[in-house]
């Protein structure tokens, strides 16, 4: 058999081997692929699936690297074959950083045969195995330390030479070897502590004003079950602590209330939204029993911190000035205390998404009372002694102080970091955890405090191996499990002037267009509030009604959205139509027809319908065109699902038919309802109508009465009068 045979073979049972899924074994890329160019064009890309084992210890022999090569570029390749090669132990924090630009041409296997040729879009499996130590090919590990390994591949291009056309960069952990020493434990060895995450990648529960559970979307139901993200969180650590609970000692849970109570509420049945909008039932009703009962367990007398509700974003909420949201998002640790019963959450301690906090947010955090942050190191100014600080920098009501997280060991356990071919394994992450326990040399006695990301995106499979090594440390006494709440109830032992915000901080912020409309909207959340009532006919609470707004709002600003501001508008959004949705069941009654007003000062009648389950008092305003003038508004108290009539006093100065717009609204303002039209018509005159037509006709009256008086004297004037007496001269008349 031919070696091109051979290889043929093994990549075909290789490929037949993993053929069938296993839940929980999913292959994660390892190693940071290194970019090889010709002529400008990458021609192979590489991809590590696994390196077994993935520490070094005196029981290996042997290193077994399993991936796959693919032509990406566009000509064949010729000879193509593999090897591992490795460089000098690191011995600082930036070449583990920058691990990729370090040399490994210290040691190498010999090449192993991959494929005679792969055309265009072609891919092959790679297997190969480099002995650790004791022969003249290999990677002759002589002592412990953390590694560069580069596994490289050549090849030879149609129109060129052989050349490395493909590699990937990756660290190995090696904690003792084969026939050598192992690591050596300093006099005092580092104490761990992990904040261990569990929080949804996202908040799906969507504000509903009927009590009803509602979700975005069912996948949470598959990241409750075996083989899913939350699952996973969960039974790793299960697993790995099943026979030993010393890594539950180092262990801090950092969880959510929205998260816990949209579990549970799952358990009780849900529905979900779908793609049409349609509501559909849920499926993870059982699944979402057993992993908050495991949860329960798995917290019991352990560390837990409660981030605010649906993780929101403190700093935006703060500088929105919703105080009463932030205080409703810090006070739902209570919601952790009631489902993990008998857990009491750490109090005043507070894990900020990006590291800090600003000084606004600070000192509202300091207001309620005393306020331990775990911040980035780079975020700390004018630091002196060891941790905890006590953050000086700042006059505030209760204290401030800051425990600052390990950034080398923190930042390499993220798996979305930018760039084509990253790595998605925790394969940095061991190595860092196993660098800064064992071979940091300026680290001695100091604490680790581990903070993974936010949302964690790691296999199962990837989180037992962290976790396992995490055990392993301990059980040789090279590393101290280290409670954080035991570090928490210690002394300060050093200062620090404040916390550092940079513009790169705000601008990852919920944006301000987002918190503006969240303020706007929560305000009118508080007045609606205030303008409802308790009944003795009905046992709902406004606040019952109303809280899931609040809460709606808080997930609207969850640090989730960061870098998705669309997302965070859309969730705000929905809450806004919810709660709009509330007003528009106070609605006047319009009769469809015209009404008519009997007199001029006849009441005008409104019939106001409130189809909430609570009371609320409602103000009336009709607005009228002129000549109908009524009277200043009124308010109403309606009971529930009631409906009420008012009559409103108003003035008609003229007849004909009017238009009358009824508006509803809270007595502080919010719109209640639409604006209803009401027709009236009046054929009755008003005071000052009657007015105006008496004086009128009593001027008529005048006026004819004083033509009459002077046609009467004209005439007068114009009839002759009578002449001179005639004079009587004896018994004879003589006329003058």
């Amino acid at each position: 058999m031919t070696r091109w045979k051979a290889a043929l073979l093994a990549a075909t049972l290789l490929a037949l081997a993993s053929a069938g899924p296993v839940p929980g074994a999913a292959a994660e890329p390892i190693g940071d692929q290194v970019a090889q160019t010709r002529d400008g064009q990458e021609m192979l890309r590489l991809e590590v699936e696994s390196l077994a084992p993935r520490f070094v210890t005196s029981a290996t022999p042997k290193l077994t690297v399993t991936g796959r090569i693919t032509n990406v570029g566009d000509r064949r390749v010729d000879d193509i074959r593999v090897k591992v090669q490795r460089g000098e132990p690191v011995e600082r924090d930036v070449d583990l950083r920058d691990l990729a630009k370090l040399a490994t041409d210290s040691a190498s296997s010999p090449f192993v045969d991959v494929s005679r040729s792969l055309a265009p879009g072609e891919s092959a499996a790679v297997r190969l195995e480099a002995t650790v130590r004791g022969t003249e090919q290999s990677l002759a590990l002589t002592e412990p330390g953390v590694y560069p390994v580069l596994v490289n591949v050549n090849g030879r291009p149609d129109y060129g030479g052989q050349a490395r056309l493909a590699a990937v960069s990756l660290p190995l952990p090696v904690l003792s070897v084969p026939g050598g020493p192992a690591a050596t434990v300093g006099p005092r060895p580092r104490g761990i502590s992990i904040i261990w995450p569990i929080l949804d990648t996202r908040p799906r529960r969507l504000a509903t004003t009927d009590g009803s559970v509602v979700l975005t979307d069912d996948d949470l139901a598959d990241s409750l079950s075996p083989g899913g993200r939350l699952f996973g969180l969960v039974n790793s650590v299960a697993k790995v602590t099943a026979n030993d609970g010393t890594l539950l000692s180092s262990l801090c849970f950092a969880v959510d209330p929205d998260l816990l109570q949209t579990v549970s509420a799952m358990a009780g049945g849900y529905r979900v939204r779908g793609e049409n909008g349609r509501l559909v039932a849920g499926r993870g009703a059982a699944v979402a029993t057993d992993w908050l009962t495991r949860v329960a367990g798995l917290t019991r007398g352990r560390c837990v911190l409660s981030v605010p509700f649906a993780d929101t974003d403190l700093v935006a909420l703060s500088r929105s000035g919703a105080v009463d949201l932030t205080q409703l998002a810090l006070a739902s640790s209570a919601i952790v205390a009631e489902l993990l019963s008998p857990v009491q959450p750490a109090k005043e301690l507070y894990w900020p998404a990006g590291g800090s906090f600003d000084q606004r947010t600070l000192l509202d955090l300091a207001a309620l009372g005393p306020t331990t942050v775990l911040a980035d190191p780079t975020h700390l100014q004018k630091v002196r002694g060891q941790p905890p600080f006590t953050v000086t920098g700042y006059q505030t009501p209760a204290p401030v102080r800051a425990l600052p997280i390990d950034s080398l060991v923190s930042s390499a356990l993220e798996l979305d970091r930018p760039g084509a071919g990253a790595d998605t394994s925790l394969q940095r992450g061991l190595a860092a955890l196993t660098f800064r326990a064992l071979f940091d040399s300026g680290a001695d006695g100091t604490r680790i405090l581990v903070a993974p990301p936010r949302r964690w995106t790691a296999s199962e499979q990837e989180l037992t191996g962290y976790l396992d090594l995490a055990q392993r440390l301990f059980d040789s006494g090279s590393a101290v499990p280290q409670s954080l709440v035991g570090t928490l109830s210690g002394i300060d032992q050093g200062t620090a002037a404040g916390l550092a915000y940079t513009p790169q901080d705000a601008a990852r912020e919920i944006p301000t267009a987002v918190t503006a409309d969240v303020a706007r909207i929560n305000g009118t959340k508080r007045d609606l509030l205030n303008a409802m009532d308790d009944d003795n006919t009905s046992d709902v609470d406004p606040n019952t009604l109303l809280s899931p707004m609040q809460y709606g709002l808080l997930r609207g600003t969850s640090t989730a959205w960061r870098g998705a501001p669309e997302r965070a508008e859309a969730a705000v959004e929905q809450v806004d139509d919810q709660l709009g949705a509330l007003c528009d069941q106070v609605v006047v009654n319009n009769q469809g027809r015209p009404l008519a007003l009997a007199s001029g000062d006849s009441p005008i009648p409104v019939n106001v319908y409130n189809g909430l389950p609570v009371s609320i008092v409602v103000r009336i305003r009709l607005v009228a065109p002129p000549g109908l003038s009524p009277a200043p508004p009124q308010d109403v108290r309606i009971p529930p699902l009631s409906s009420i009539s008012r009559y409103i006093s108003a003035e008609v100065t003229r007849a004909g038919r009017f238009k009358v717009d009824a508006k509803l609204s809270t007595p502080g303002g919010t719109k209640l309802g639409s604006t209803a039209q009401l027709e009236l018509s009046s054929t009755s005159y008003g005071i000052i109508t009657v007015a105006i037509t008496g004086t009128a006709g009593a001027v008529l009256v005048l006026l004819v009465a004083i033509r009459l008086v002077r046609r009467v004297r004209t005439a007068r004037a114009a009839r002759p009068g009578p002449g001179p007496e005639p004079i009587l001269d004896g018994e004879a008349r003589v006329e003058p």
